[in-house]
C-alpha cells in the first residue's frame, strides 16, 4: 500500500514539475505566480489574470493532475503485482 502510493505521488509531482516547466515557457500564469500576486496585491492580482490563465488554473491543471494520478495508479498496480 505504501509503495503504490509514493508511486503515484511520484507521478504526480513529476507531473506537475514538467507542467509548471511548460506553462512557464508559454506565459501561462502558474499557481506560485496567482498566490505571489494574491499576496502582494491581493485581489488587484484578478486585473492580469487571462482567460488562459483561468482556463489552465481552474481546469487543465486539476484535470492534468487527475488524470496523471490515474495514470500513476496504473503504473503502480503494474509494479506491485
Amino acid at each position: 500500500m505504501i509503495a503504490k502510493t509514493y508511486i503515484i505521488g511520484a507521478v504526480v509531482l513529476l507531473a506537475a514539475i514538467a507542467f509548471n516547466v511548460v506553462v512557464q515557457r508559454l506565459g501561462i500564469m502558474g499557481w506560485y505566480d496567482f498566490l505571489n500576486g494574491l499576496m502582494s496585491e491581493g485581489r488587484g492580482v484578478f486585473r492580469r489574470v487571462r482567460a488562459m490563465d483561468h482556463l489552465w488554473l481552474w481546469l487543465l491543471y486539476p484535470l492534468l493532475l487527475g488524470l496523471s494520478a490515474r495514470a500513476g495508479s496504473h503504473l503502480a498496480d503494474l509494479l506491485t503485482r
